[in-house]
């Protein structure tokens, strides 16, 4: 039976498809530390396989677009679901921490297929001013898998060990593909323009080039920057030097979680009666006040888990505010390259992302008395810029291409 578009199976595969890639990176986090005391790994060493699964997440990014334009979405995203399962279960049988950076890369390459073409199979569907809302539903039912994957995995890395976390992945990626097989049909009706290289080529450049484009992509990667390099920070402190165990981290997680599911509910209750550009343009500012917060916080000599998981639900909240529009408005202006289109602001989010994760991982080395500022020191950067990237949506930045 084939998936009709605008359905509600449709749409539980799109909140599927867009919720397996941050499942696979928030249902690892809280055995990060157990795969560094399994495997003889530094904690910078473990923090690299959640940075190189985002390196693979961007790289595959800038394929699963452009060749679902030229082939269509349906062989491109059981390729890469079929991809994504087999490289997940080889992650679970790593037998080394080198082993798992390598598996882990591969990995990303294959978890890129469901975000991109979660987004394209949307514009396919849905047309530029029913983005924003549906996006920002879609938003909300993909930050559900997200938020349960952290007690998820802290309670499987108690009860059986760190690699069934990827069991737990493989697992829901078969299904995925079996999904995608057997009921989903084609949905990319300019797939017989046959659009070449060139024309690929030359659609990205011309995106590149379009600033409402870039006033989209740029605050959304900036925001997702911030977002991955506290994954990357906040289970070292809780655990390592806080001393909560994996179950604990999981619960004490969704607090933060939280935050963006907030986010996302008050985006939704200001679609239609906000400009998406304004509500992308005033929700850095939530970035800034958590980074602040925390600042004078971890300054203050304030050691305690709230002081780390407050800042950090707040930011959460801004980023909840910006990902359905800042995806919305970047699909949207180009439907006929909608792949494409996606590719890059998924390249955006998970690029800006790895280098959010690496940023955290280089400076916490800094003295352990104030825990929380490098994390702070390595962040601010990218929330100044979320906030400067965003102004490139003022009236007068470009005009976007508005069809349905």
């Amino acid at each position: 039976m084939t998936l009709a578009p605008r359905s509600a199976a449709y749409i539980a595969l799109l909140v599927a498809l867009g919720s397996f890639g941050p499942l696979t990176m928030s249902i690892y986090t809280p055995v990060m530390p157990s795969v560094g005391h399994d495997l003889a790994a530094t904690p910078d060493n473990v923090k690299l396989t959640l940075t190189t699964y985002m390196l693979g997440f961007a790289i595959g990014q800038l394929f699963y677009g452009p060749l679902s334009d030229r082939y269509g979405r349906r062989p491109v995203l059981i390729g890469g679901l079929l991809f994504f399962t087999a490289t997940t279960f080889g992650c679970s049988f790593a037998g080394s921490v080198g082993d798992l950076i390598g598996l882990r890369v591969l990995q990303g390459l294959g978890a890129a297929s469901g975000s991109v073409l979660g987004r394209a199979l949307t514009r396919d569907a849905y047309t530029f001013k029913e983005m924003p809302l549906v996006m920002s539903w879609i938003s909300l039912g993909q930050n559900i898998a997200p938020s349960l994957a952290p007690t998820i995995g802290g309670f499987l890395g108690a009860w059986v060990g760190w690699r069934a976390t990827f069991w737990f992945v493989g697992g829901f990626g078969t299904i995925l593909f079996l999904v995608a097989l057997l009921g989903l049909g084609e949905t990319n009706k300019f797939r017989g323009e046959r659009i070449n290289l060139i024309g690929l080529l030359r659609g990205s450049g011309e995106m590149l080039r379009d600033r409402r484009f870039l006033g989209h992509i740029l605050p959304l990667g900036f925001a997702f920057a911030m977002n991955f390099g506290m994954l990357a920070g906040v289970p070292f402190i809780l655990q390592e030097s806080l001393g909560f165990s994996p179950q604990e981290f999981g619960l004490i997680v969704l607090l933060s979680v939280g935050g963006f599911t907030a986010g996302t509910f008050v985006n939704n209750r200001l679609v239609g009666r906000v400009a998406p550009a304004a509500i992308i343009g005033f929700s850095g500012w939530f970035h800034v006040a958590a980074l602040l917060i925390m600042a004078v916080l971890s300054l203050a000599g304030v050691v305690t888990w709230w002081a780390i998981i407050g800042p950090h639900m707040l930011l959460s909240f801004g980023t909840g505010m910006i990902v359905a529009n800042a995806n919305a408005g970047a699909v949207g202006m180009y439907p006929r390259l909608a792949g494409t289109a996606s590719s890059l602001a998924g390249l955006a989010q998970m690029g800006m992302g790895a280098m959010g994760t690496v940023t955290v991982a280089i400076l916490s080395v800094v003295g352990s008395r104030y825990i929380a500022m490098p994390m702070v020191l390595g962040l601010a950067p990218f929330a100044v810029a979320t906030l400067l990237s965003a102004r490139l949506l003022r009236p007068g930045a470009g005009t976007p291409k508005l069809e349905s």
